[in-house]
């Protein structure tokens, strides 16, 4: 269904490379995203809508890789693979949220230092089994529901996704899964715009309200990224990959959109963002192909990278947020430090990625075929 055909003789059918290099794109916009969350005024505050694409991501390609294997697979299979490509990161993400947890004690999170090793033990194996932590294990005091490695709240949401389709989603005529679309569409507008902030920076608390908004929140991109797989129409570009990345660098690192008093500006710049740019980012991405050796291993480079980036960045976070609560350095100090952080993080991935998730990963697909 991918419009444009390969590169002869270099990709293989059953790879996105473009859509794979964004993924990489959007994790370091995360990464960024939250090194200037440590401020009053975040310079890049719609990095969070990097997620919503993660989900939209993971709706075309669940559909791009499982739609046609469901005569030769079983649930049972398809959740083995699932669990193989996603849970390794997910028990590395914890594990680090173990050794980087007592460096992060400081007035930004007092509660840290006064925390049982026992109790701490207690979370990292509730976050390994993708358990948000009750309010009574608050590790921090910030609400998270992963106090050990914040961004894990979207793999809880993502599992969840992945259980609709395997039981129902895949199921869905192409005329349904349009409906569905508009219909999450207009919820989630609805959530995002009747919302004090006017924001779509939720689900990440294991709360009523977040959950039910956090639903919204990846139904919508989930659903309509494999509608638009079922669509079979993509869109072809040169040079693909260097508009599409300057597309996200653009508008996810947007400062906030409108006045503090009229929330709903704002609202409407990310209901934009979220309802009409990614998708059609999306369908560039599926239908073009990188036009040279190079920038087809620079996306296979940056797909690779992005899940570990994404799960091992914010433990080392939390140590940076604790440095500038209690040393609140000039900014002469806090950009080269926020450098090396951001470096410490991109190192740090690529050794998991290199010497941990990847062997892992092969290692346990030899029990999920």
């Amino acid at each position: 269904m991918i419009s444009s055909p390969p590169i002869a003789g270099t990709l293989s059918k059953n790879r996105l490379p473009i859509l794979d290099g964004l993924r990489g794109v959007a994790a370091m916009i995360v990464v960024a995203f939250h090194i200037f969350d440590s401020d009053a005024v975040n310079q890049i505050n719609h990095g969070y809508l990097a997620v919503d694409f993660f989900f939209m991501l993971s709706g075309y390609v669940m559909g791009y890789a499982y739609d046609d294997r469901w005569a030769t697979m079983s649930i049972g299979s398809f959740f083995k693979r699932r669990l193989v490509r996603l849970h390794p990161m997910v028990i590395i993400g914890s594990i680090l949220g173990v050794i980087f947890f007592y460096f992060s004690a400081s007035n930004f999170y007092p509660t840290v230092g006064k925390t049982p090793f026992g109790m701490l033990l207690f979370s990292a194996v509730l976050g390994a089994l993708l358990i948000p932590s009750p309010k009574s294990m608050d590790l921090r005091g910030m609400g998270e529901g992963y106090p050990l490695n914040g961004p894990m709240w979207s793999l809880f949401f993502e599992y969840i996704a992945n259980i609709g389709y395997a039981f129902w989603f895949r199921k869905l005529s192409l005329r349904t899964l349009g409906i569905l679309s508009a219909v999450f569409a207009g919820i989630l507008a609805y959530v995002i715009l009747s919302s004090e902030a006017g924001t779509a920076s939720f689900g990440w608390m294991f709360t009523g309200p977040h959950l039910w908004r956090g639903m919204a929140r990846v139904l919508f991109p989930f659903l309509t990224g494999l509608f638009l797989f079922r669509l079979g129409k993509t869109i072809t570009m040169k040079h693909a990959m260097i508009f599409t990345s300057l597309a996200l660098l653009i508008a996810l690192p947007m400062p906030r959109v409108g006045p503090d008093a009229m929330p709903w500006v704002n609202g409407l710049y990310e209901c934009l963002i979220i309802i009409i740019l990614l998708p059609v980012i999306v369908l560039v991405g599926a239908g073009s192909q990188p036009i040279t050796r190079f920038g087809e291993k620079a996306c296979d480079f940056l797909g690779e990278l992005s899940y570990p980036l994404y799960l091992v960045h914010y433990p080392i976070h939390y140590v940076f947020y604790g440095w500038l609560s209690d040393r609140k350095p000039p900014w002469g100090l806090k950009i080269p430090v926020a450098i090396g952080v951001y470096v410490s993080c991109l190192v740090v991935a690529y050794v998991v990625m290199r010497f941990v998730d990847t062997p892992v990963r092969q290692r346990l697909a030899r029990f999920a075929r």
